[in-house]
């Protein structure tokens, strides 16, 4: 029988006497892709970050590779975990090799080794040589979250925490980045603890999900029985309000910089086609298409940028 890698029993988190996290157990597989999802203040973070110890718990065991983190030093517990952030927090003065390469040259590897191993870890990300001496600055966001990411598999620790690492992003990037994360856990087979707030985000990554609410786990299933077999009316208001949400996110520049546009149009349809300018959201073009089969983007000027019609909307949804 295959023991848990990771294992929460009866534990308790408080903070000032209030307790946030109330009687946890749960046991994460190696090599499974486990998602905690819940809204703000549900405890998720809470959870991941008494894993590493950077929160402490107030009562219980919390064990990993079948010994409790109390027994290991705070260094070796470390060692074990790569820690990727919402806030990304590379070194700013350092450049992309430089951020990449900090635990491998703690842990005294020959250099020669960890150039390669640099190489190697942008290439699986999508970035070439060209990155080694870029500094964080001159990175997009999605570029940034990438060499996080290869910086946290550089030690080669088996246990990934990953808290909230795409929110801060747009649509299209985060989009690129899960699928990123799918291929990398697929490769290399580590242990993947993801925190979201995302639903769908959680049910496109996890192996399992554990759905939380004011400290507790409600569910833990996977992404198929908790959309078939929702445990209480929380759990299924959660994931159709969290699709729905979303969606209103998604600006429509986003979806003209895809290139899922029409570009030229001079019929009836365009002249008459209501407008909606580019900085709006995708919700009110949908609400325009419903009456009109026909969309005109205008910039800030009043000047037409394109068309959407409903195709080209499908289009774009069915990337997301």
């Amino acid at each position: 029988m295959v023991e848990p890698l990771i294992e929460f029993k009866n534990v308790f988190k408080k903070f000032d006497g209030k307790p946030v996290i109330k009687d946890l157990n749960l046991r994460i597989m190696p090599g499974e892709l486990f998602v905690l999802v819940g809204s703000s203040g549900s405890g998720k973070t809470t959870t991941l970050k008494m894993i590493n110890r950077l929160l402490e718990k107030s009562s219980g065991t919390i064990t990993v590779a079948g010994k409790s983190v109390d027994d290991y030093s705070l260094t070796d517990l470390r060692w074990k975990i790569g820690y990727v952030l919402q806030q990304i927090a590379l070194f700013p003065t350092m450049t992309v090799a430089k951020n990449v390469s900090v635990v491998p040259d703690m842990q005294h590897v020959a250099s020669r080794q960890v150039r390669a191993m640099v190489d190697n870890l942008l290439a699986e990300v999508g970035l070439d040589n060209d990155f080694r001496n870029r500094m964080p600055s001159e990175l997009s966001g999605g570029q940034q979250q990438r060499v996080g990411i290869i910086r946290a598999l550089a030690g080669k620790p088996p246990i990934i925490l990953m808290d909230e690492p795409f929110s801060a992003l747009d649509p299209l990037a985060r989009e690129s980045l899960q699928k990123l994360i799918l291929k990398l856990h697929t490769k290399y087979q580590n242990t993947i603890v993801f925190v979201t707030h995302d639903m769908d985000e959680a049910l496109k990554l996890g192996d399992r999900i554990g759905i939380m609410k004011n400290g507790r786990l409600l569910q833990v299933d996977t992404p198929k029985d908790i959309t078939n077999n929702p445990a209480n009316e929380f759990v299924a208001d959660f994931f159709s309000h969290n699709r729905y949400s979303d969606l209103n996110k998604i600006l429509v520049n986003q979806v003209i910089e895809a290139g899922f546009m029409v570009t030229q149009r001079n019929d009836d349809q365009a002249r008459s086609a209501p407008s909606i300018e580019k900085t709006s959201n995708l919700k009110e073009v949908l609400r325009l298409l419903a009456s009109a089969p026909l969309v005109r983007i205008i910039d800030g000027r009043g000047k037409t940028v394109g068309y959407f019609d409903n195709e080209s909307i499908i289009r774009f949804l069915s990337t997301i």
